[in-house]
């Protein structure tokens, strides 16, 4: 099952010329290198969602007619959590009974963030700041939206 997870997390290309192909191949091998480096950082992620998909691939997995684990969601979530920056801090990952990914960071009770990536690239937030919140939905095109980097910070 751990095959299904690897999915190219490079195919952004925003270029048609040659030079354009060049760049996109040298950022492709860059961050290869990158994630490799960075603790095995890739391997974890890889590990924590496969332990999920397995666990809530039955509909009815929580007892309380959760839906199975959508696995475009997976794909978009392992995208999101390598698009982080290098030395970011990595967050619980859950299955929501919708079957979304959840992805929550909480450094303590009144300062947490929670994503949720649905299939369709929408990436909903909630985000718990003192006491403020912040809420709201972000497209996602395979890099982590300013809103959630900014969040981030705040919460750290």
């Amino acid at each position: 099952m751990a095959t299904a997870l690897r999915h190219n997390q490079y195919d952004v290309n925003r270029g048609s010329s040659s030079i354009a192909d060049e760049i996109a191949k040298a950022v492709e091998k860059l961050g290869r290198y990158i994630h490799k480096s960075s603790a095995g950082v890739e391997p974890l992620i890889r590990s924590e969602l496969a332990e999920l998909v397995e666990e809530c691939s039955e509909a009815d997995w929580d007892g309380y007619n959760a839906a199975p684990v959508n696995r475009d969601s997976v794909f978009a979530a392992r995208k999101f959590l390598l698009s982080l920056s290098v030395g970011s801090k990595l967050p619980s990952i859950g299955i929501l009974p919708s079957g979304n990914v959840t992805l929550e960071w909480h450094h303590s009770r009144r300062r947490k963030l929670t994503v949720s990536l649905s299939p369709d690239g929408d990436i909903h937030y909630a985000a718990l700041l003192g006491a403020g919140r912040q809420s709201g939905t972000e497209p996602f095109f395979g890099e982590v939206p300013s809103t959630i980097v900014n969040l981030l910070e705040r919460i750290y």
